[in-house]
């Protein structure tokens, strides 16, 4: 087993967890959530878990294999819609955000004509889902989670990532209930070389605290070995990740918010959920037609990405719900 993830806490300076991450790949924050959050998260998502079937989904398969979602897990998608006041307070923490404009954000210029022109890219939600596991749930493979956006390691760049990885402990997360296998190190690794269980950590964290990593580093759900009388015998994990604002999205939270929720979001919310765009040519349109021109626009996903919310179902099925943001969206739009 490789040697443990270093775990800092909340209140270090930014930097200094920016640095553990660049060099291991990822970090284990403690004291992430303050206990009024984490209280009020847990309060908010244990009604969507009632009676929650187990992740059976067969839509990844033909992608990522029948075992990349193994048995045993409850998986809660599109938090945003489902509970966004406390998903708006997550994305607004200094930590959560400092992380990801540190790795996410870019800054350069080319010229048009004899002009030097400033292009500033920054970073958005890609997507936010609670995880729980059970009793017997199997472990993940290892993988990367750039794998979702067709990118490869570049020698040149080593620390470039289109995504990076933010997973809260809503409850206490041992090797024994299913803690996140990592491996310190493997960012920085070739296309080539394959990933073994071996080399691998266990994010053990107490809940509250947040595992941050890489898109590029190879990590993967452990196994629950509880049994169902265990006082730790549900795992539950909250997705809270990040992405580069100009790549296509992983797990579309703007299809999947009804307006009348995104009409209550401050100008810094929309921005994060994705409405908004990289500057130059952020004033190509009127922020109305360009809310849905971001729904629109993003409807079909190039192969690879694991699909949209609840039970990653295709496009096509996902349009024809009653509850998918874009429905009402498209009313508005004729007006």
């Amino acid at each position: 087993m490789a040697p443990p993830l270093v775990t800092v806490d909340a209140s270090e300076p930014l930097d200094k967890i920016n640095d553990i991450i660049a060099r291991d790949g990822g970090v284990i924050v403690s004291n992430f959530l303050s206990p009024e959050l984490l209280t009020e998260l847990m309060t908010a998502i244990e009604p969507f878990f009632l009676d929650r079937k187990i992740y059976n989904s067969k839509a990844t398969h033909g992608e990522l294999g029948p075992d990349f979602f193994p048995y045993g897990s409850q998986r809660v998608y599109a938090l945003l819609a489902k509970i966004p006041d406390q998903i708006v307070k997550i994305i607004r923490l200094p930590v959560w955000q400092g992380v990801m404009a540190h790795f996410l954000n870019d800054e350069f210029a080319s010229y048009t004509g004899e002009t030097l022109v400033s292009q500033k890219s920054g970073y958005m939600l890609a997507t936010s889902a609670a995880l729980r596991l059970v009793p017997g749930a199997k472990p993940q493979p290892l993988h990367r989670d750039q794998l979702a956006y067709h990118t490869r390691p570049d020698p040149a760049n080593p620390l470039f990532t289109p995504m990076l990885g933010c997973l809260i402990a809503g409850s206490k997360s041992t090797y024994k209930n299913g803690a996140t296998a990592v491996i310190p190190g493997s960012h920085l690794w070739g296309s080539d070389r394959m990933p073994n269980v071996e080399e691998c950590t266990y994010a053990e964290m107490e809940a509250g605290s947040a595992l941050f990593t890489l898109g590029s580093t190879y990590h993967g759900a452990g196994g629950n070995q509880c049994e169902t009388t265990d006082p730790n015998a549900l795992r539950t994990l909250f997705a809270v990740f990040g992405q580069r604002d100009y790549f296509r999205r992983n797990q579309d939270e703007t299809a999947s918010t009804p307006m009348d929720i995104v009409r209550t979001f401050s100008p810094d919310i929309l921005r994060l959920a994705g409405y908004g765009e990289s500057v130059p040519c952020s004033a190509a349109t009127t922020s109305a037609s360009r809310t849905i021109m971001t729904v629109l626009v993003n409807i079909e996903k190039a192969v690879g990405g694991v699909g949209y919310v609840e039970d990653h179902q295709s496009p096509s099925e996902f349009l024809h719900r009653d509850d998918c943001g874009i429905v009402v969206g498209l009313q508005i739009a004729r007006y």
